[in-house]
């Protein structure tokens, strides 16, 4: 092998390739290593550069047209290094005039291979170079060589200032465009600011709506909302300062439902909109003109439950909405959103505060009579029962009331400061709404059980009861009465889909208490009551985690006087004593009533038909 054998020792001669095409650098590469050289790649001339110093290849292989720097400079810009003194440079151009070769050898180059290469003559013509072939300029050529060079470099400097002139000019397009961008979003911030106090909804879709329209340089500009019905969206159009209502569109619309299909929060506009399904309904419903530049938003429910809280709509006789002013729109309707949203709430704050302090008004007379009423009634020998039954109600009534006294006055705290409340506060005041309530469906069951069960509520009569609301009452009634323990742990789960059934109230309050005082034969840690079920059937559950009962005496469970069939259990308990008296009361019903056996406490279960 001769010198330019790529082994040299151990090592193999490192080749670089200078070339901004991939798939040339492919070829060679293949080619090159197959004959055993160690090839490494730049796509431009200053990588090229960094490389060749850090390298120190023994040849270089010289694309010429590259980007940037041009394989001329590139080759001259080397030749200045002299750690590169020794390195060999080859052009491979696809450049076949003589002038062009000349200026190759006269920047620097050792010689010149022409593209395409041949494949089968290219790793000879690497090895004659590094073997030790050159080319050189003919005597008297080194002159026009070297204008042609300055011509080149000229042109070339030319082209980067006008390449120069164009980026400038983009980025003082990108300058005024950020500009813009930045006085839109502070205005934006500005006018979130503003509108925080603002209650009024007229003034707060006139200030968002009015801003929208000025920034996005709208002709029409319309918003509709889904009304507290949840059957149609209404809708308002802004006309100078003022607002001209829209036809309203059912939930059911075509173009309600498209609406709702869209991708929440984002802008439809332009050639999209132009070829959607909704463009024509939506000239004819005046959301745009037929021959301007219409955009659409959607702005579903915050709640995340897939409904459409309304949207926008709007156009303009120019050019469709660019990327930013649609970003733009975005941000106004999501911000008119959220302050309604916001002065709902407020505004539904101060009605509840206010509600709330009548309720408690009549509530804390309501609780004073009350407390007479069982004064008058404990001076009484024969409703001596019942004088202690409201006694016991009143002393149940004691904590309620308390909880509407401390959380109206901290409710109404926040409700007379100007501004919005925190989202700590504002959780707060849910947390003081609930309890209040709570205390409020607690007075209320306790004084309908206790009118009830004095003769007042027409209990022995027959009426549309609501189950649910009976079984609540009940509850409360039987822990003021003491038959139901207050310490003892009760979860109430009611989930039936239909509970309103014609019939007794004091039946069913009977069969309640029956029920309960069953479970409580067993001594047990707490009670599960729910219920559950169609159109068709209601069934209610009373289990407990007591003593289990055998199951030898289930059976006899129902039987009249069955206490005293039953022989006394091994170990556990017996049935309750009422339960025959359950099982007579759902026969007259229509209903039957069960008793499974389980290993731990146990279930009784009540279905009744409700056609």
């Amino acid at each position: 092998m001769t010198d330019g054998s790529p082994q040299m020792g151990n090592a193999k001669t490192c080749i670089l390739y200078i070339e901004d095409n991939p798939m040339n650098w492919r070829l060679v590469q293949r080619l090159l290593s197959q004959a055993g050289y160690d090839m490494h790649w730049a796509e431009d001339g200053l990588k090229g550069c960094e490389m060749a110093l850090a390298l120190k290849p023994a040849l270089i292989l010289l694309d010429i047209n590259l980007p940037g720097l041009s394989g001329f400079e590139v080759a001259t810009k080397l030749r200045q290094s002299a750690s590169l003194k020794g390195t060999l440079i080859v052009a491979l151009t696809a450049k076949t005039m003589r002038i062009d070769r000349e200026t190759a050898l006269v920047t620097g180059c050792d010689g010149f291979i022409s593209k395409p290469i041949d494949p089968f003559l290219f790793v000879g013509q690497v090895e004659g170079y590094l073997g030790g072939h050159r080319e050189h300029l003919e005597s008297g050529r080194e002159g026009a060589a070297l204008r042609q060079f300055s011509q080149q470099v000229v042109e070339h400097l030319e082209a980067q200032l006008r390449d120069a002139e164009t980026s400038n000019q983009k980025l003082l397009d990108a300058q005024g465009e950020l500009e813009r961008r930045s006085q839109n979003l502070s205005r934006l911030l500005a006018l979130s600011k503003e509108i925080i106090p603002i209650r009024d909804v007229v003034e707060i879709l006139r200030r968002v709506l009015g801003q929208l329209r000025a920034g996005v340089r709208l002709e029409h500009i319309r918003v509709y909302r889904l009304h507290d019905s949840g059957t149609y969206f209404y809708g308002l159009e802004l006309n100078g300062e003022d607002f001209n209502e829209t036809p309203v569109l059912a939930v059911d619309h075509p173009q309600a439902a498209w609406a709702k299909a869209i991708s929440g929060g984002a802008v439809l506009a332009g050639g999209s909109l132009r070829q959607s399904s909704a463009w024509e309904p939506g000239v004819e419903l005046g959301w745009w003109g037929p021959r301007a530049q219409g955009f659409f938003l959607p702005l579903p429910s915050r709640s995340g439950n897939g409904e459409l809280w309304g949207f926008l709509t709007g156009d303009r006789l120019e050019e469709p909405l660019q990327p930013f002013e649609a970003e733009l729109a975005a941000m106004y309707g999501g911000m008119l959103q959220v302050s309604l949203e916001n002065a709902g709430l407020i505004a539904h704050l101060d009605e509840t505060s206010q509600a709330l302090g009548t309720s408690y008004e009549g509530l804390e007379s309501a609780y004073e009579a009350l407390k007479d009423a069982q004064r008058a009634l404990g001076a009484q020998n024969q409703k001596t029962a019942l004088g202690g039954l409201f006694l016991n109600v009143a002393h149940r009534l004691e904590d309620p009331v308390q909880v509407l006294k401390v959380e109206s006055a901290a409710l109404s705290r926040v409700m007379d400061r100007p501004e919005l409340p925190a989202l700590e506060e504002r959780e707060q005041c849910h947390v003081a709404m609930a309890r209040i309530h709570q205390a409020i469906s607690q007075v209320d069951s306790l004084v309908k059980a206790v009118l009830r069960r004095a003769g007042q509520g027409e209990a022995n009569s027959p009426q549309w009861l609501h189950l649910h609301d009976l079984v609540q009452e009940e509850l409360e009634l039987l822990k003021a009465d003491g038959i139901l323990p207050l310490d003892l742990p009760v979860t109430v789960n009611l989930q039936a889909s239909r509970d309103l059934l014609y019939g007794v109230h004091s039946d069913f309050a009977e069969l309640l208490t029956h029920l309960v005082q069953h479970a409580l034969g067993g001594q047990p840690r707490q009670l599960h009551i729910r219920s559950w079920g169609g159109q068709r059937h209601f069934r209610l559950e009373v289990e407990d985690d007591g003593t289990p009962i055998e199951a030898r005496l289930l059976g006899k469970a129902f039987e009249p006087f069955s206490e005293l069939q039953q022989e006394a259990p091994i170990e556990g308990r017996l049935p309750g004593r009422g339960l025959p008296a359950c099982a007579q009361l759902m026969h007259a019903y229509g209903g039957t009533l069960q008793i499974q056996y389980v290993e731990v406490g146990s279930l009784v279960r009540i279905s009744l038909p409700m056609d």
